[in-house]
């Protein structure tokens, strides 16, 4: 069985961006781009959760289905079905929205219970878009999704018994600051 594969949740409606936040021009090149260079040396192999085309990038473009504007967890499960399909034990999630993702990212969500949904804890708090989760959870993730309630990632981590890990800002090469507004960009 393959290691780990990366999820880049693409399916937002980037309502406060105004325009698709994805596609939006930092340093000349789509946001995703950075997040997929970023991520790119920490996985096996990446797939697009939601995006509606592939901003120039090799990799597949997975459809949410029928959980479709339910949120990024929508992205999660299939991801979690994409990578189940390819053999994979392990996915890791991020947002399309956050270009300077941590270079180490994966290795700080590295544990002993490979079991377990892993998020990070920074002194933002709980970076819950930028996740591990184990294949074997699609079904729990399925469930919640077709079930009234809270469909946040959060929600899901806790329902998936998830370990936290706390990590100052100093050991991030990179950081989780995402881009929400086009002031954010130019900030950035």
């Amino acid at each position: 069985m393959k290691d780990l594969a990366g999820i880049i949740l693409a399916g937002g409606g980037s309502q406060r961006f105004g325009t698709d936040k994805a596609a939006a021009l930092l340093d000349g090149c789509p946001m995703i781009a950075h997040v997929a260079s970023r991520l790119s040396s920490q996985v096996q192999d990446i797939a697009l959760a939601g995006a509606q085309h592939s901003y120039g990038l090799p990799f597949e473009l997975l459809d949410d289905g029928v959980h479709a504007n339910k949120g990024p967890l929508a992205g999660v499960a299939s991801g979690l079905g994409w990578a189940a399909g390819k053999g994979y034990s392990r996915v890791v999630t991020v947002p399309c929205d956050v270009p300077r993702l941590p270079g180490n990212l994966v290795s700080l969500l590295q544990t002993n219970d490979p079991s377990r949904p892993v998020a990070l804890k920074t002194e933002r708090g709980v970076e819950a878009a930028c996740a591990m989760w184990p294949v074997r959870l699609l079904p729990q993730v399925m469930q919640k999704l077709s079930t009234a309630g809270s469909n946040s990632i959060m929600a899901m981590l806790e329902a998936g018994n998830a370990q936290t890990i706390h990590v100052s800002d100093e050991v991030l090469e990179g950081s989780f600051a995402n881009i929400n507004t086009p002031g954010d960009l130019a900030k950035l």
